[in-house]
């Protein structure tokens, strides 16, 4: 195709579905890329410190969907250069088989990249509750399953509904399309299914934090808030899946199909990017501490600097691990090695704790150690 004929054929809805999804797609690689620094690695001695070359197991999922995220959008693009998005009366029949061809094959890896991105989601969460709610794990594992299964299943379906499949692309080829009207009544069962999961997956976690007894209700409202943010690509894939009734009533698919296409990137890229935003909390935290941080020192001086430096390293390796989990004593949203201790303060009173933990029930039990300074003075 020529550069006139490309001119030509990009227009319509093309350019608004390349500008949204392109934006979404920047936001997720930054924030993937603020995971890769921060929070992609297990941290030694940790209860579930299992992955893929030292890699967590929700980082080396959101890898894979990223690329797979990165592929559509690539093949989306292609389609939108060829007409994608413009009415079919302004497309030549050349373009209208390569804009469909191109359409169809970014909508399959789509399909899967939503799969992929939704089991990163669940493999962080199964690691934030550690080893509690065991039926809560079970079910989130189902939910993985369910998903893998639907959406394979509705990207072979897609590629068998015509025969040959070329027919699929290009409707001049002599042949048959019988499965088309089940293909669009699976695409509404995998469209509602996974709407509900990504609004089940933001709520999971709302669920486990209201049940804890020992957390602030300020820092409660808080982790709700962030980790609920997956109810926004539940309601992409809402609309996702009302478009596509749009795609079965029209005779200009290239012109109607952008639509459902623009809610389809929109809804992938929305499950890595707020699927991504709680793993970053300890980040953001740090980020804003270190800001106060700078705040007070430029009052109070550079004393302490070599503790507070240290402080800042050992939090730095840390925070990026965190756990939900109830305590007898007290709550703490934390990462959890076998044994831990927290260095005294200088006050006269100092209380050394040592956290120990039970690899069998996932209990805690804490030892602590007063010691007290009694000054004095000779009369």
């Amino acid at each position: 195709m020529s550069a006139h004929d490309a001119s030509s054929a990009y227009g319509g809805r093309g350019p608004l579905l390349l500008g949204v999804s392109w934006a979404e797609a920047a936001v997720a690689i930054i924030l993937i890329g603020l995971r890769a620094k921060t929070a992609s690695l297990c941290p030694p001695g940790h209860l579930l410190s299992t992955g893929i070359f030292g890699l967590r197991w929700d980082f080396c999922w959101v890898i894979f969907a990223l690329a797979l995220a990165l592929s559509a959008q690539v093949l989306m693009t292609i389609s939108a250069r060829y007409g994608l998005g413009n009415h079919e009366g302004l497309l030549s029949d050349e373009e209208i088989v390569q804009t469909n061809f191109w359409s169809w094959m970014a909508q399959v890896v789509a399909i899967l990249a939503m799969a992929v991105g939704r089991l990163a989601v669940i493999a962080f969460l199964v690691t934030l509750q550690a080893r509690t709610l065991i039926a809560g794990r079970w079910l989130l594992y189902l939910v993985g399953a369910a998903q893998g299964l639907i959406n394979l299943g509705e990207v072979i379906l897609i590629l068998r509904q015509c025969d040959p499949i070329q027919k699929l692309w290009d409707h001049n080829v002599p042949g048959t399309c019988d499965l088309v009207l089940l293909c669009s009544q699976i695409g509404f069962a995998q469209g509602s299914i996974g709407s509900a999961a990504d609004i089940f997956l933001a709520f999971y976690p709302v669920y486990i934090i209201g049940s804890l007894q020992h957390m602030k209700l300020r820092l409660k409202i808080g982790l709700c808030l962030i980790m609920s943010g997956g109810v926004v690509a539940g309601v992409a894939g809402i609309n996702k899946t009302v478009a596509i009734a749009t795609i079965t009533q029209t005779q200009d698919i290239t012109y109607a199909i952008a639509k459902l296409n623009t809610w389809v990137l929109t809804e992938m890229w929305f499950i890595i990017i707020f699927g991504s935003i709680p793993v970053l909390r300890p980040f953001f935290v740090r980020f804003s501490q270190s800001i106060k941080a700078t705040a007070g020192s430029s009052r109070s001086g550079q004393r302490g600097t070599g503790r507070s430096a240290k402080s800042s390293r050992s939090r730095e390796q840390d925070d990026a691990w965190m756990q939900l989990y109830d305590r007898p004593a007290a709550f703490r949203a934390d990462r959890e090695p076998s044994l831990t201790s927290q260095e005294p303060d200088d006050h006269a009173g100092t209380e050394d704790e040592h956290y120990l933990t039970d690899r069998g029930s996932g209990h805690v039990i804490i030892v602590t150690k007063d010691v007290s300074v009694v000054s004095e003075r000779n009369p």
